[in-house]
């Protein structure tokens, strides 16, 4: 070999010319089995559609929309990557549908943190509280999305094309309930929980204006709390300091409460 053939570049395949490092989104310890499909409901063998949305979920979970690669997704299941468009249309669109999923689960996992707690008026409030800061932790880079809709306008755009009702409906319901536990602090009640997305009362957030604006202002303060939360690595609760944020966050909920 010449020493002008062992100097020339070595050749770059199309794939590395194409692909970014993905070794992020793909964890060496993730086993793609039955449990695993179990995380996101109650068919241990779905199908290949429904497992597409469901490593996209716990990819960008991991990610982010931004680093996620809809093709290596594609490399892990074993599938054509003609697939990608002929479930979704594009990978976008595979990212759509699938934050839809992400933020039913979220608002249902506040409800249930509501619904566990000790039934007094303050400890319903800051289950609540508590229950939005962790189910924004566990969405990691799904947060972006959630919060930033701007981060990425064609997610967006087809979000509020194919799925706009269905995303109003879930903030709303989960802004009712707010309500509702915001009223019971004043009050000094307890009712139940039960708004359902898409069946609210007409008048709920027009009976009462005050109490409407406040719950908007709690609301404000519980999403930056989230957002906190949600934006950290989750390695960061073990590392020294976690005690910290543990009395950061308990004084700002004890705040929220002194508001009501």
């Amino acid at each position: 070999m010449t020493q002008e053939n062992m100097l020339a570049p070595k050749p770059v395949s199309r794939r590395a010319k194409t692909r970014p490092d993905v070794s992020n989104q793909v964890p060496v310890n993730r086993i793609l089995d039955e449990a695993f499909w179990l995380t996101f409901g109650t068919n241990p063998k779905p199908k290949t559609r429904q497992k597409m949305l469901y490593v996209a979920i716990d990819d960008i979970r991991r990610v982010g929309p931004a680093s996620f690669n809809a093709l290596t997704l594609c490399d892990v299941l074993e599938v054509s990557y003609s697939l990608l468009n002929f479930h979704f249309g594009s990978r976008d669109e595979l990212v759509a549908e699938a934050l839809v999923i992400v933020y039913g689960t979220l608002v249902n996992d506040i409800r249930a943190a509501v619904v566990a707690a000790k039934n007094e008026p303050e400890a319903r409030l800051r289950a609540y509280v508590n229950g939005t800061a962790k189910a924004f932790s566990d969405v990691g880079g799904w947060g972006v999305l959630i919060n930033y809709p701007l981060a990425s306008r064609e997610v967006t755009e087809l979000i509020r094309i194919r799925y706009g009702q269905e995303m109003v409906d879930l903030a709303e319901v989960n802004l009712a309930r707010l309500l509702q536990l915001v009223s019971d602090v004043q009050n000094g009640t307890v009712r139940d929980v039960n708004f359902e997305a898409g069946n609210l009362p007409t008048d709920l957030f027009t009976a009462d204006p005050d109490i409407v604006a406040l719950t908007l202002s709690v609301g404000l303060a519980i999403s930056g709390l989230a957002v906190w939360r949600g934006g950290r690595d989750p390695a960061q609760s073990k590392r020294a300091g976690s005690e910290l944020d543990a009395v950061v966050e308990k004084l700002h909920i004890d705040r929220i409460l002194a508001s009501i």
